[in-house]
């Protein structure tokens, strides 16, 4: 697991600054970029966590957003060769004997922002969490400042919460044009005796590990020889909160 802070430093690079009003100072540097280049491009393939991320007031606010959200579904899956699986949802899941998923999400995420779907303030919150990750080029202009990969404007996002023994079987999300997975951790009452760490194996089966400790993303490349899985959570409470984010290569 590779956990850095890099010291504040100013002015903030233009590639960055779009990031700004939500991402915390000490990742706004020109060291951030120098991060972000040894890092993506460099041995061994690994994932990259960073802790306290975002600025605590925002990740304050959309911590509580998470646990706010009143339509969480129970889903699992089984895995069927490399991108295929079949689903179960809700009263489906316990019925299952073996699953490689399982886990909430939230079905719809559009249907949050609907008028009296949450409250308005949480409603907010999540929006401003979307104008940073997808729809501005806030985020992706970050990711691309050191990486020098150059994203499109779709993305995949799911929000996910675990109970206990919940569990991602290893895969390796091998979706065309899908370079990085990036997962922002928002459970604020995590500790490590929870589990949930998210693991990775690269193409020299060498092992990795992050623990999803709150305010902290975990940048993931996604390569052919590369798998990654979600060790079993143990707390008995809902938690875990995290949004997951696929990055895609333009073009592709």
């Amino acid at each position: 697991m590779s956990s850095t802070t890099t010291r504040p430093s100013s002015p903030v690079p233009p590639s960055l600054s779009g990031a700004a009003p939500y991402v915390a100072p000490q990742y706004l540097t020109g060291s951030t970029v120098e991060l972000l280049r040894d890092w993506y491009h460099g041995e061994p393939v690994r994932p990259l966590h960073l802790r306290d991320f975002l600025r605590p007031e925002f990740v304050t606010d959309l911590a509580a957003a998470m646990r706010a959200i009143p339509t969480w579904s129970r889903h699992a899956a089984t895995y069927e060769g490399r991108l295929g699986k079949t689903e179960f949802w809700d009263e489906e899941v316990d019925e299952q004997d073996e699953v490689t998923i399982a886990q909430f999400v939230v079905k719809d995420i559009h249907a949050l922002l609907d008028e009296g779907a949450m409250d308005v303030a949480h409603q907010r919150t999540l929006q401003e969490f979307f104008v940073f990750s997808v729809l501005s080029d806030a985020l992706r202009d970050w990711i691309s400042s050191g990486t020098g990969l150059v994203l499109r404007k779709h993305t995949t996002m799911e929000l996910a919460a675990y109970r206990r023994s919940d569990a991602l079987g290893a895969h390796q999300d091998l979706v065309p044009g899908r370079v990085l997975a990036v997962n922002f951790y928002l459970d604020e009452e995590y500790t490590p005796e929870a589990g949930g760490r998210l693991a990775f194996r690269n193409g020299e089966d060498e092992e990795f590990f992050v623990e999803p400790v709150f305010n902290s993303v975990s940048l993931m490349p996604i390569r052919e020889d590369c798998w990654h899985w979600v060790e079993p959570f143990t707390r008995d409470a809902v938690g875990r909160y995290t949004i997951a984010m696929g990055q895609h290569l333009e073009g592709s």
